[in-house]
């Protein structure tokens, strides 16, 4: 007799035949996995034989254990002692090596029996990771300890990939994580390729949509696998999105102009997945194949509300108008109505005032704003942005009016010229604030050498460092210059000095 498929081998096969003719068995962790597989193959159970079957026996009979539930087991009775590690992670490669159905059926069971959604998702991922090849490779490589089963020469179960990746969609737990998010994202990937169902499909696309908040932004770049000319699949990823936002109970009904996510409890999780598909966009934009209404598409799958700035998606949009130079100028200021002016930062505003790839009239929009931000942050009045917005919106809101301002009075010079003068008044304002500082300094150094000039300028220093002692005025000679009436005093000090000094008091006069 032959037995090709049986799990295990000779050895397994000698192991529960010498069970059924009631021999000493050890059951280990090593063996009491493929033992079990030996008896539900052989179909060992109470209707064949009378005495206890392997089939209905506890996983672990011998030796200090650990229960795939984290607790210690000490000949198969829970003790109640709890490991360290919340995910217990011992057992993964050793039910690894089931067939599907088999493994199937052992995750339902662990999961009625109240094993932890941790260790039950770890348990398929690490199954999943080992039977689909290219599921490794997004998810940075296989995890998990050495393998335990090796001694008993163990091959892993010939599976159908399709069949595996739609029996792991039913057995995915409810579980929310970013190494989750990731895995689910990675079997979407996979999905797409096999060509699963659009059942399977669709629940995938619906789980990660209720956790969009923790996906990365490289794992959400699913490339196309079908025929269509675009680099990334955008379509499966506004799906994502819808169900993001079907997920959360307030907003099954949304409109853009009633919905006010500042009073929402989940403005936070908006901003987040806000940003992570203005990131998105920012990615895709460079495919030349990318049509206009697919970027339009995704900036508007969600609330206008979301964004607090509109920074990341006029990004978006630029990186679209560069990589598609020959895009009319119709079609980029419908794409442009997707911005509002309003929440553009001011160095955003001062980027795309002199942006050449914008259309003209948004340039114009876009001046417009700015002045309204610099008048209000040098003004110091919150309100004042409101107030002028108010009065500028029949000026922006008409196409046709914007069009006329634009062409009128040589409207396009004058946004260029006010272009230029910007640039040349910044450059301007630095050489002025240059300027002062030099003038500065060279007024330190003038002090300094007024000072010193000072202290050299006394007669007796000066005397003294050349030599010579001043001699005291006698009384007649100064009598003689009090009662003097030369013509100058210079001449009546002349003739009160002896002659012996004259030579040198014409020295000293004439240092």
């Amino acid at each position: 007799m032959a037995l090709e498929e049986f799990p295990g081998g000779p050895d397994t096969f000698l192991v529960a035949a010498k069970f059924c003719y009631s021999l000493r068995v050890e059951f280990t962790p090593r063996n009491i996995v493929i033992v079990y597989c030996a008896a539900d193959y052989l179909e060992m159970t109470d209707e064949y034989g009378e005495d206890p079957s392997l089939f209905g026996w506890p996983m672990m009979m011998y030796g200090r254990l650990q229960s795939p539930g984290g607790s210690i087991l000490w000949n198969g009775i829970n003790t109640g002692a709890k490991i360290q590690s919340l995910v217990s992670d011992w057992w993964f490669e050793d039910i690894s090596y089931l067939d599907v159905g088999l493994f199937e059926r052992l995750i339902q069971t662990m999961e009625v029996r109240g094993i932890r959604p941790e260790n039950l998702a770890g348990a398929i991922m690490y199954y999943a990771r080992k039977y689909l090849p290219g599921l490794g490779r997004w998810q940075g490589g296989q995890s998990g300890k050495s393998i335990t089963v090796a001694s008993f020469s163990m091959t892993p179960a010939a599976v159908d990939q399709r069949v595996l990746l739609q029996s792991i969609i039913k057995l995915l737990p409810k579980k929310k994580g970013k190494s989750f998010c990731r895995f689910l994202l990675g079997l979407l990937r996979v999905a797409l390729i096999l060509g699963v169902n659009h059942i399977c499909q669709d629940s995938l696309e619906r789980r990660i949509g209720m956790q969009l908040e923790l996906a990365t932004l490289d794992s959400l770049l699913i490339p196309t696998y079908s025929d269509s000319d675009t680099l990334y699949n955008t379509d499966c990823v506004e799906r994502i999105i819808h169900h993001f936002i079907s997920s959360e109970p307030s907003l099954t009904s949304f409109s853009p102009s009633s919905f006010d996510l500042e009073t929402s409890p989940s403005s936070g999780l908006f901003r987040n997945v806000a940003k992570l598909i203005d990131g998105y966009i920012a990615e895709v934009a460079s495919d030349m194949n990318l049509k206009p209404g697919k970027i339009r598409s995704l900036a508007e799958s969600l609330p206008e509300s979301s964004r607090s700035l509109h920074d990341g998606l006029y990004r978006a949009l630029d990186i679209y108008f560069k990589a598609h130079p020959c895009l009319p100028e119709k079609e980029k200021e419908q794409l442009c109505n997707i911005i509002n002016y309003q929440k553009l930062s001011i160095d955003a505003c001062a980027h795309a005032s002199q942006n050449e790839r914008l259309p003209l009239r948004v340039v114009l929009q876009v001046l417009f704003f700015e002045q309204l931000q610099l008048r209000t942050a040098l003004g110091g009045c919150p309100h004042a942005l409101g107030t002028e917005s108010a009065r500028a919106a029949p000026m922006i809101v008409p196409s046709d009016m914007a069009g006329q301002i634009i062409e009128r009075d040589g409207w396009v010079t004058v946004v260029r010229e006010n272009q230029v003068l910007k640039v040349d008044m910044e450059k301007m304002r630095s050489r002025v604030r240059e300027l002062e500082e030099e003038f500065s300094k060279m007024k330190q150094v003038m002090k300094r050498v007024t000072k010193s000039h000072s202290s050299l300028s006394s007669p007796r220093l000066v005397a003294r460092r050349i030599g010579c002692k001043l001699l005291p005025q006698s009384s007649d000679a100064v009598a003689d210059i009090v009662g003097s009436t030369g013509p100058t005093p210079r001449a009546s000090v002349e003739k009160a000095q002896p002659s012996c000094h004259s030579s040198r008091r014409k020295s000293f006069s004439l240092f």
